[in-house]
């Protein structure tokens, strides 16, 4: 089916939808929130990037058009459902406006949460990875860069399609706990265009122990088989944030062991780490630097990327980003050169 005629659909669905809510429950509009009526919420985002990197031809993309839905209705039906469209040049060096457009439909989630306990969550069906911070977050208005940090999905699988059991204690020194498994493949997974690789028979538990409002410590254990290789790994992770007036600053590790038999790889054991820094100009701009080092386990050098960036937000549901990339060592995912976007959260 053509991504036409998805979107097409897409949108008559989205239009009968509304034509169904009686004028009589006619809900509120909030930039950042969403839609919400009644039990309902409709909300979504948007993301335009264009880049210059040094090694290849200049572009903008529609990096993604996403839409999400959830229902609160009772203590065991609270569904959720994120779709989006992905990839979507808009334009390319060389080429006209819109000659190259190939946009991906992707589902990010598809999940109902079921309150056991005041507690105790069971999650059921398709979710992002508990792993780390950035992959939970992941929507481009919420994170600070353009370019996503390697080590924040090139080792995992980014979604679980399977059962999550989600812990909040009301003791605040205790961690809240994800517990998550996944029995086979996954739910309308996402092209291969798009992915390092493609998993299955994933299980794993997230810790997470907040520090004050917003900072946070956690640690993530999770196991897989790589689907194509049918090889075996092991991943523990690392993830904190801690705030300092007006300087936030942010970290995330992982460190995978490899076994089974694969040509290709070089190593056993896959690692990475970023370092990041937020500082408050004032209440709308702010300065960044990052520097991530990623092992991966096909490449025999390490690659090395620098960042340096601006983020001006003139509303908390807003973000204008500018920075610059400079790489060394393999080249995987993120190159030398200019990138900046724009995302909403609308």
């Amino acid at each position: 089916m053509s991504i036409s005629v998805q979107l097409f659909r897409c949108c008559s669905s989205a239009l009968l939808l509304a034509s169904a809510i009686p004028m009589s429950m006619a809900g509120e509009y909030h930039l950042g929130q969403g839609y919400s009526v009644e039990n309902l919420n409709v909300a979504g985002y948007v993301n335009v990037v264009a880049d210059a990197p040094h090694d290849g031809k200049a572009e903008i993309i529609g990096d993604d058009i996403s839409l999400f839905v959830s229902g609160r209705f009772n203590k065991y039906l609270n569904p959720f459902i994120e779709a989006e469209f992905t990839s979507a040049t808009l334009w390319q060096q060389g080429s006209s406006l819109l000659a190259d457009n190939k946009p991906s439909f992707v589902l990010e989630r598809l999940y109902n949460d079921s309150n056991l306990t005041d507690n105790i969550t069971l999650r059921v069906g398709k979710m992002l990875s508990p792993i780390g911070e950035w992959n939970t977050i992941h929507a481009a208005p919420l994170v600070w860069t353009t370019t996503r940090p390697m080590t924040t999905y090139r080792s995992f699988p980014e979604y679980t399609s399977g059962l999550s059991l989600n812990y909040v204690p009301q003791n605040a020194e205790l961690p809240e706990m994800q517990l998550f498994w996944q029995p086979d493949g996954e739910i309308k997974a996402k092209p291969k265009a798009l992915v390092t690789r493609e998993y299955v028979h994933t299980e794993g538990i997230h810790l997470n122990w907040p520090i004050g409002l917003t900072d946070k410590v956690g640690v993530s254990l999770q196991h897989a088989n790589v689907k194509i290789t049918n090889e075996d790994q092991t991943l523990l992770g690392f993830n904190f944030r801690k705030t300092f007036g007006k300087f936030q600053f942010e970290t995330e590790a992982t460190h995978t062991h490899i076994s089974g038999m694969n040509a290709a790889r070089v190593r056993n054991d896959e690692w990475g780490a970023y370092v990041l820094g937020g500082y408050a100009i004032n209440d709308k701009w702010s300065a960044i630097a990052r520097y991530e080092n990623f092992a991966d386990r096909e490449a025999s050098q390490g690659s090395r990327n620098a960042l340096l960036g601006l983020v001006w937000r003139p509303d908390p549901a807003i973000a204008w980003k500018l920075e610059y990339v400079k790489q060394e060592g393999a080249r995987l995912d993120i190159g030398t050169g200019l990138y900046a976007s724009f995302s909403v959260l609308f």
